[in-house]
């Protein structure tokens, strides 16, 4: 055996032990490029190509072209068309076997492109494998005929055989890191929070909405037990009680958590993956925010039941003056011009109510706070025109306590006319006749101070811890005469609540009782 053939193994095997080693190599176009360089230099060709198929989807589509041409897009993508359909590399695709052609003038199988300046005269064209499908095809070319032997042929399939699983490894690489990209920027571009749970129950992905819904930052907790993100996170608890109560292990379920911490209210989707058909592949949660739905169900929930509730006041009264009248009638009696005139007053007072509370702009506001600046001794004087004529009725004195220059408050005016109006109508109501109202109100430590003391029947110890919830009414004999829904003190919360204040109230039984509440003052006079 001569040393130059001795030569030409020892490198054709230094080649065929460069391109195993390619397996570890994860980066595609690395691999091709080796690929097409090693095989390029072992066959003694002067350039080559090589084809990357796509096997996704139907049809021959086009993963990768290499080619040492200096081809602009268009052009790369005009010659590969023709060279799969119609050249060597169609016939070679077909065939699924290498082929060698000795001149290109006269093989019907070479194609000559237009514009070539530098035709090649002798090609040997080797297909890539995997699971008996064609996915690469390599071509090498030479200037001069019949230059390829068939030991080149078989070095050329050698080198696909071994470079196969490297390069198919480094294209499934390729796949998976395009679709991570795609799904990362599905991810960040959805306002839908998102995060995955994986089955060991450690926090996988999350998308920018999460981390602003969360109010945590990816990089704090991925791949972290959830448990640390719940510590931290208070809706994150609440989500995760719900996941593991519901115990779901396969499907899809629902439920509504709320975050203390903003006050949103969100649905909560949790959807289990399957691995392998085996339910431990982890869960994929998605938050949906419904504060504004919610908030619209319970606006217009709150308005409907503030109308129906304080249309009783002005109403008994209306209907207080049509008795006197219908006696006053009955006798031959002329009017009294004070009654009419409560009659107006309490007309005028409904029909504020119905257009103001039922409109539907109020309704369509959803949750938005109606910030006005609201004059409090104007608000308290139309409070006391609303209540007058039940107080005297009940011959009830009624007391001031009102401090001078109180601020300015923001609110919602009609809202606030109601809350003020059920304290006093409360006061009226459970206080017997000839008692004593004190209304007060006064300004410390940045907040609106409001509060009703009346000389009335009280409340039982042991039903007070239930006063402000809705439709409760203490259970006392002195009180069964009275008329009442229930619904007076539970609207005065919501109403305070909603402008970021809080009720409060003293009582003891048959001793009077204190209902009071306090605002911010959000606007300086």
């Amino acid at each position: 055996m001569s040393d130059t053939v001795t030569g030409q193994q020892t490198r054709q095997l230094e080649v065929l032990v460069r391109v195993s080693s390619l397996l570890s190599t994860l980066d595609l176009d690395r691999v091709l490029n080796e690929v097409l360089r090693l095989t390029t230099e072992v066959v003694t060709a002067s350039r080559g190509s090589f084809f990357l198929l796509n096997d996704q989807g139907r049809g021959l589509t086009l993963q990768r072209f290499l080619s040492e041409r200096n081809y602009n897009p268009e052009m790369k993508e005009y010659v590969s068309e023709r060279i799969l359909h119609e050249g060597l590399a169609h016939w070679v695709l077909i065939n699924k076997d290498a082929a060698v052609v000795d001149d290109t003038l006269i093989d019907p199988r070479w194609i000559t492109l237009e514009g070539e300046t530098r035709g090649a005269r002798s090609a040997l064209c080797v297909p890539f494998f995997f699971e008996d499908q064609v996915y690469g095809i390599l071509t090498l070319e030479h200037p001069e005929p019949y230059h390829f032997m068939e030991s080149d042929k078989r070095l050329a399939k050698a080198v696909a055989n071994q470079a196969s699983a490297a390069m198919r490894n480094a294209q499934l690489f390729d796949r998976t890191q395009a679709q991570q990209r795609q799904l990362e920027a599905v991810l960040n571009s959805t306002t839908e929070a998102l995060f995955t749970i994986d089955q060991w129950g450690h926090l996988g992905v999350i998308n920018p909405a999460a981390e602003e819904v969360l109010g945590v930052a990816a990089r704090d907790f991925v791949g972290l037990s959830i448990d640390l993100l719940a510590d931290e996170n208070s809706l994150m608890t609440n989500i995760l009680i719900a996941i593991r109560e519901a115990n779901l292990t396969v499907g899809t379920q629902s439920f509504e958590v709320t975050d203390a911490r903003t006050r949103r209210d969100f649905v909560v989707s949790v959807s289990v993956m399957n691995q392998d058909q085996r339910q431990d592949g982890g869960s994929v949660v998605a938050l949906h925010d419904v504060t504004s739905l919610k908030d619209l169900t319970r606006l217009k929930t709150h308005m409907l039941q503030m109308a129906s509730h304080d249309l009783k006041n002005p109403l008994g009264v209306l209907l207080g003056y049509l008795d006197m009248l219908r006696e006053d009638a009955q006798s031959g009696i002329v009017p009294a011009a004070q009654f009419i005139e409560g009659m107006l007053r309490a007309v005028d007072r409904m029909d504020e109510l119905i257009k103001t509370l039922l409109s539907q702009e109020r309704i369509d506001q959803q949750s938005t706070m109606r910030h006005q600046k609201i004059n409090p001794y104007a608000l308290l004087d139309s409070v006391l025109d609303d209540t007058r004529d039940n107080a005297q009725t009940m011959q009830h004195t009624v007391e001031l306590d009102v401090r001078e220059n109180l601020p300015m408050l923001s609110g919602d005016p009609v809202e606030l006319r109601e809350a003020m109006n059920n304290l006093i109508g409360n006061a009226i109501k459970y206080t017997p006749m000839g008692g004593t109202i004190t209304v007060r109100m006064v300004a410390a430590e940045e907040r609106f101070f409001f509060s009703v003391i009346d000389t009335g029947l009280g409340i039982p110890a042991d039903q007070q811890t239930a006063i402000f919830r809705k439709y409760f009414r203490a259970k006392q004999a002195s009180t069964a005469a009275i008329e009442g829904t229930g619904l007076g003190l539970s609207l005065v919360k919501t109403v305070v609540e909603r402008h970021g204040g809080n009720v409060w109230f003293q009582s003891e039984e048959d001793s009077g009782s204190t209902f009071g509440f306090w605002l911010p003052l959000l606007i300086t006079p």
